[in-house]
C-alpha cells in the first residue's frame, strides 16, 4: 500500500511540478508581470510559484521515501558483474558527468544550455515588449498621489481624469493596483489614460531615475512604455549625436557611443 502511495503521489506531483515549471519558465519578469496583472489559468505569478514550492517540496518528499524502499535496487546498480560495491560504476560515471556537463555548461554558456536560457529570456522580453514596464520597482502598489509625484503629474488633475474616463471611487490615496481592478484593467492602462489626457511633453514625465532593467530594454520597448514617440525620441537622441535605433537595447545604445545607460536615459529627460 505504501509503495503504491508513494509511486503515484511521486508521479501526479511531478506532472503538477512539471506544469508549474513551464509557467514559471514562461511567465514575464515579476516587475512586468505584477505591473500587468498578469494571469494565467486564473492564477497570479505569485500564486504559480507558491504552488510549484509546495507540491515541489512534496515531490522531493515521495522521492526520498521511493529511494528507502527501494534502496536495495538502487544499492545494485553500484555492483559490478561479480555482486561487489563499487561507486564508480560506468552508469554511475556517465550519470555523474551528464550532471556535470549541464551545470558547468550553463555557467560557461555551451548549447544547448544557453539556447534554453535564450528561449526564456526572449519569451520574458516579448511579454515587457506587450505588457508594458513599470515607471519604477512596485509602481502599482503606489498611492495615486504618489505615483504622480514621481512621474511629475499633477495628482489632482490625475484623478479628475480618471474620473472622467470612469473610474469610480478613486482617491488621491488609491493604489494604482486597486484603481486598475475597479474597471478590470491594468495599471499600465490607467498609467496609459493619465498621460493621454493629461499630455504634455513626455519626456518630461520620465521617471528621475531609470526603472530597474532598463538596459535590457529595447529603445522601442522603453518608448511604448512611457508613451514616448519613437521617431521623436531617436531625433533627440541625434541631436545630440547619440546614435540609436529602436531594436537595439539600452545598453547596446550605450555600448555603441561610450557612454552608460543611465546616460541614455537622461539624454531623454534633458531639455
Amino acid at each position: 500500500m505504501l509503495r503504491k502511495i508513494t509511486s503515484l503521489t511521486s508521479f501526479i506531483s511531478f506532472i503538477v511540478t512539471l506544469i508549474t515549471s513551464v509557467v514559471l519558465y514562461v511567465v514575464p519578469q515579476g516587475r512586468v508581470a505584477y505591473w500587468a496583472d498578469w494571469h494565467l489559468m486564473g492564477l497570479s505569478k505569485e500564486q504559480w510559484g507558491d504552488i510549484h514550492i509546495t507540491v515541489g517540496t512534496l515531490f522531493l518528499v515521495m522521492l526520498f521515501i521511493h529511494l528507502w524502499l527501494n534502496w536495495k535496487p538502487i544499492m545494485s546498480y553500484m555492483k559490478n558483474k561479480s555482486r561487489e560495491m563499487v561507486v564508480m560504476t560506468a552508469p554511475m560515471i556517465i550519470s555523474v558527468l551528464l550532471t556535470l556537463f549541464v551545470a558547468v555548461g550553463t555557467l560557461f554558456h555551451l548549447p544547448p544550455m544557453q539556447q534554453l536560457l535564450d528561449l526564456g529570456a526572449s519569451i520574458k522580453d516579448a511579454a515587457a515588449e506587450t505588457y508594458g514596464n513599470p515607471p519604477y520597482g512596485h509602481a502599482e502598489l503606489s498611492p495615486l498621489k504618489k505615483f504622480c509625484g514621481f512621474l511629475g503629474f499633477d495628482a489632482k488633475e490625475a484623478l479628475a481624469a480618471l474620473q472622467q474616463a470612469g473610474y469610480e471611487g478613486v482617491t488621491l490615496e488609491s493604489r494604482i493596483v486597486d484603481i486598475a481592478a475597479s474597471k478590470g484593467v491594468s495599471p499600465q492602462q490607467v498609467l496609459n489614460t493619465i498621460r493621454g489626457a493629461l499630455g504634455g511633453d513626455p519626456f518630461a514625465g520620465l521617471p528621475a531615475m531609470p526603472p530597474e532593467g532598463t538596459g535590457k530594454l529595447r529603445f522601442a520597448d522603453l518608448c511604448t512604455s512611457f508613451g514616448l514617440p519613437l521617431d521623436d525620441a531617436l531625433s533627440k537622441l541625434a541631436s545630440l549625436s547619440i546614435q540609436a535605433d529602436g531594436d537595439m537595447t539600452m545598453k547596446e545604445i550605450g555600448n555603441k557611443n561610450g557612454i552608460s545607460p543611465k546616460e541614455v536615459y537622461n539624454a531623454l529627460r534633458a531639455k
